[in-house]
């Protein structure tokens, strides 16, 4: 058997997901029921810059893939070409013979080559290991996962399958939603309204809160239209806090399901430099308005200030033993050895807008 690690060409793309297809049905991977080819598309075809596909190829059939997504980021103040790894995964016939690792060697050697200038994966724990130990890549954080209860009995009757639980939770639920209103309430002079389009304006306030640090996307008005409205059924809505007519917060919101229940999920959100508070009323309007509609908790994760202040919204931190899927960040440079700053999990901006495809 002789495999052959390569970059993938336009006539391998129906082989390439047809491989995902097999691995993510075996796995039950987070988008398994909307996978296909519009979705393989619009994220690897579609993306401002090209992104690199391999392959493994065993005499003309596909039991491997390996996907890295080029981004422009921001690094100390500098925008350069950095790669996302993610979709990655052997054929179950062809598992233990080393060809996750060699497909690994081969795409930094291809991304060396495109000049980038440092990766990031978020791997699960069946495939860390390999990253770490094969290819030296290093954990950066744990990126931290916050929740927060919406329907707090429906929650717990949900979980006890009792309804009397939620009958005596009703008086607890009606404190829970006062506290959400208070914290809704809008300034005179402010106005929350939804948005169809993502204009400068709007890339100007995430590259304000962006900069706030020193490696990030640069969420740029291409960017935000290919990731969060170009994508195939998406379900994003973006939001934003007007002061005095001018937008001085946004937030991008989905209704799905994680852990198991229905979440309102903030995949990304920012401001502008002062403006914490609106951006803070603007996450509890969201929080109060999705209340009633049957979403049961809401969920965020991500690295940056301003995390640390979603405490006051009623969030926690998830402990990590009750996580279950761990987001570890990794990183790599192609051309050699990590700064020290790279591996300082303070100077970095990760959203779930970085994170894959919810």
């Amino acid at each position: 058997m002789t495999i052959t690690m390569r970059d993938a060409v336009p006539a391998d793309h129906p082989a390439v997901r047809h491989c995902m297809d097999q691995v993510f049905r075996e796995t039950a991977g987070q988008k398994t029921a909307e996978f296909g080819a519009e979705l393989w598309n619009w994220q690897y075809l579609d993306g401002e810059h090209a992104s690199l596909v391999v392959v493994a190829d065993d005499n003309g059939n596909l039991c491997g893939y390996y996907h890295a997504l080029v981004f422009s980021m921001r690094r100390e103040g500098r925008t350069v070409l950095a790669a996302m790894v993610q979709d990655v995964g052997t054929l179950a016939a062809y598992r233990g013979k080393g060809i996750f690792r060699d497909m690994g060697a081969y795409a930094l050697k291809r991304l060396k080559e495109m000049s980038v200038e440092f990766i990031y994966t978020f791997p699960n724990e069946r495939s860390r290991p390999s990253f770490e130990r094969n290819h030296r890549y290093q954990r950066v954080a744990r990126v931290p996962v916050w929740i927060t209860p919406l329907s707090v009995s429906g929650l717990v009757a949900s979980r006890l399958h009792s309804p009397w639980i939620k009958a005596l939770g009703k008086p607890f639920s009606a404190l829970h939603r006062a506290f959400r209103r208070r914290g809704a309430a809008l300034p005179s002079g402010t106005v929350v309204q939804r948005e169809i389009s993502f204009s400068p304006t709007l890339a100007a306030l995430a590259q304000a809160f962006s900069q706030r640090v020193d490696i990030s996307l640069v969420r740029s008005v291409s960017y935000l239209d290919w990731r969060f409205l170009q994508k195939p059924n998406g379900g994003y809505s973006c939001w934003t806090f007007n002061r005095n007519g001018g937008a001085t917060a946004y937030v991008v919101t989905r209704v799905t399901t994680l852990f198991n229940s229905p979440c309102l999920v903030f995949l990304d959100f920012g401001c502008a430099n002062g403006a914490d508070d609106d951006l803070r009323r603007l996450l509890a309007h969201r929080l109060c308005e999705e209340q009633g509609t049957g979403a049961m908790l809401s969920v965020t994760m991500g690295l940056h200030p301003f995390f640390r202040s979603l405490g006051s919204l009623g969030f926690f931190r998830v402990p990590e033993r009750f996580n279950p899927r761990p987001f570890n960040l990794l990183t790599r440079v192609p051309s050699g050895t990590e700064p020290p700053q790279m591996l300082d999990s303070a100077r970095w901006h990760i959203t779930l807008a970085d994170w894959d495809v919810i």
